[in-house]
């Protein structure tokens, strides 16, 4: 009985203290130097028994002062990127990407950066952040599309994009992207006359002749490079495969 007395008398104790000196029982170590004058006031951001939330963040980090203006609300110098990038977050997520107790530097109180807290339409834009990632050879610096397009989070490298699921990169058609990808900015236009000096007129003629109307995306048929074999639905002809013997178009 003098045991169990003396265990609730010590756990009432240490409760107390605790209570009235987080800052010396449980604290898990130095606050950075922005945040030091909170060392003694562990409530300020912590509810008793569940942590701290992202909500209690916001109590002094207003989200649209976020690289504008300090919590004291003294401009900062230009940064554009921080202010877009904090705007596009979810309120909730600041634990995200936030610690505390990491130390008196303020960069030791960042984690690993989670690209699923920005908004969808900004995970897309790549560039707003990293303009001054951009690589700088002849296929990256003329594209204008979303990294997106070829890229993904889980895998940055190598790209994820599959051409010869559209069409076959073979020896005879190892040419820069611009020879066929005239828009940088939509990649999924593309023209074939660049290096095949089709007559249009002529290449209508030939693709009437032969009971085509649809001619004008010139992969949906042609996959590859055989001049003996074409595959695809044409307007009037329902064969998926057929041999098809042709003049050179050239």
């Amino acid at each position: 009985m003098k045991a169990l007395l003396l265990f609730i008398l010590s756990s009432i104790i240490l409760a107390a203290i605790a209570t009235a000196f987080p800052h010396v029982l449980l604290n898990p170590g130095t606050l950075m130097k922005g945040h030091h004058a909170l060392q003694k006031e562990c409530l300020s951001c912590h509810n008793p028994f569940f942590g701290t939330a992202s909500p209690q963040c916001i109590n002094c980090h207003k989200q649209k002062d976020i690289g504008i203006k300090n919590v004291a609300g003294v401009l900062l110098p230009k940064d554009t990127t921080k202010v877009l990038f904090h705007k596009e977050i979810t309120i909730n997520s600041c634990i995200n990407c936030h610690n505390e107790h990491k130390g008196a530097e303020s960069a030791k109180s960042v984690k690993p950066f989670m690209h699923a807290a920005l908004s969808n339409s900004l995970q897309k834009e790549c560039i707003t952040c990293h303009k001054n990632q951009k690589p700088e050879d002849n296929l990256h610096i003329s594209a204008k599309a979303s990294c997106s397009t070829c890229h993904n989070r889980k895998h940055w490298t190598p790209a994820n994009f599959d051409h010869n699921k559209y069409f076959m990169l073979d020896n005879d058609h190892l040419t820069v992207c611009s020879a066929c990808h005239t828009d940088p900015a939509d990649f999924k236009k593309y023209t074939c006359d660049n290096c095949h000096e089709h007559s249009p007129s002529r290449i209508a003629d030939k693709h009437i002749e032969e009971g085509i109307s649809n001619y004008k995306n010139c992969m949906k048929c042609h996959r590859d490079t055989s001049d003996e074999k074409w595959e695809g639905d044409h307007e009037g002809k329902n064969e998926g495969h057929r041999e098809h013997d042709r003049e050179d178009d050239d």
